[in-house]
């Protein structure tokens, strides 16, 4: 398929919600915006800096110009670029990459309602979920991209990029979205992380639960006279990828979680007011699959990541990052410690199955 462009420019068609993704995998590859850019760079060849041409996504007139009077071919791509595909190419162009990034998301969100004003805002965090886990789910009226997590890959951190600076329930707060509703499974007072997630919570606005079905329960029970922001944090795989006795049935899982959408969605679209439902984990999991092990030079450290630079090696990469300097292991074939017999996963590293987490819009 890509071999095919080092012998003659070709054309495809590529979801635009993926497109950042290829193109990070492609950063290699000309992809001419249109027919008159690729004619007016054709002209000085020295200005096109890559061995391959790709046309994407061009109008139909581009194309059938391309096709008929030049003989170009069409090449089909998949939907999305391989696993193996995006960890050759992240760990390069990890601070490069146009692909959506986690600190950007209370942004865009603000952004986003900023243009709609519906009704209930709705941010729905998985702890643990990783984009290429989920791929194939369809859910009704949704658009779903990858985000990036631009830093560490571990909860804290991640929770705290994504809920922004200031915090998301701040900016919806200066839209009117003066009523909160906050879900969790700790109280601010008995959990640091919680405290920061949800700051501008008032007590009665954030409830203590246990299961998902309290928060429907919740919900469903809730007037709207006005506009409202629903935080909700859930678990997601990142429990049983640190503390099962038996490897984890991760199909069995993800079937609930995505059964917790539906439902979530049904209890909206029954309150009969209009809503934007947002839905995104703090990081990914790389599961164990007898990777090998390639200690850090750091008296202490994790399996993917310790504090602190290190200079050289293979499969290493340094993050300078708002919390700390710290360098990760990259791809997903080692990690840096033989792995507790209660451990099935990892994160805090660089790779598509860490790096890469969903980001569902859903409309109503």
């Amino acid at each position: 398929m890509i071999e095919r462009l080092h012998t003659i420019p070709c054309l495809t068609e590529i979801p635009e919600n993926y497109r950042t993704l290829w193109d990070l995998c492609l950063a290699d590859t000309w992809c001419p915006a249109s027919l008159e850019e690729w004619r007016e760079r054709i002209d000085s060849p020295r200005e096109i800096n890559a061995d391959t041409i790709l046309f994407v996504n061009l109008p139909p007139s581009d194309r059938e110009e391309l096709t008929q009077v030049f003989g170009f071919p069409t090449v089909e791509f998949p939907a999305l670029p391989s696993i193996e595909q995006v960890n050759e190419a992240l760990p390069n162009r990890f601070e490069t990459t146009n692909l959506f990034k986690q600190s950007e998301v209370a942004t865009e969100i603000a952004g986003r309602i900023s243009r709609e004003l519906p009704q209930i805002v709705v941010l729905l965090v998985f702890d643990g979920l990783s984009f290429y886990d989920i791929i194939d789910w369809e859910l009704p009226q949704t658009t779903l991209e990858p985000c990036l997590v631009d830093g560490l890959s571990v909860t804290n951190n991640a929770m705290q990029r994504l809920i922004g600076s200031p915090v998301l329930t701040h900016r919806l707060f200066g839209m009117g979205y003066i009523r909160r509703l906050g879900f969790s499974y700790w109280e601010r007072a008995a959990n640091v992380l919680t405290d920061a997630l949800f700051a501008e919570f008032p007590p009665n606005q954030l409830h203590r639960m246990t299961t998902f079905d309290e928060v429907l329960r919740k919900i469903k029970a809730s007037g709207w006279e006005t506009h409202t922001y629903v935080q909700i944090i859930r678990s997601g795989l990142d429990g049983v990828c640190h503390s099962n006795r038996e490897r984890p049935n991760i199909k069995s899982i993800l079937d609930d979680l995505k059964r917790d959408i539906l439902l979530l969605l049904e209890v909206l679209q029954e309150t009969g007011k209009s809503f934007r439902l947002f839905i995104t984990a703090d990081h990914g999991i790389l599961w164990y699959a007898d990777q090998d092990i390639i200690p850090l030079a750091q008296e202490k450290f994790n399996a993917r990541y310790t504090d602190g630079s290190i200079v050289g090696g293979d499969n290493l990469l340094t993050l300078n990052t708002d919390e700390g300097i710290y360098t990760v292991l990259t791809g997903d074939k080692v990690i840096a410690k033989q792995r507790k017999v209660t451990e099935w996963g990892f994160h805090g590293g660089v790779s598509a199955q860490e790096s890469l987490v969903p980001f569902w819009d859903v409309h109503q």
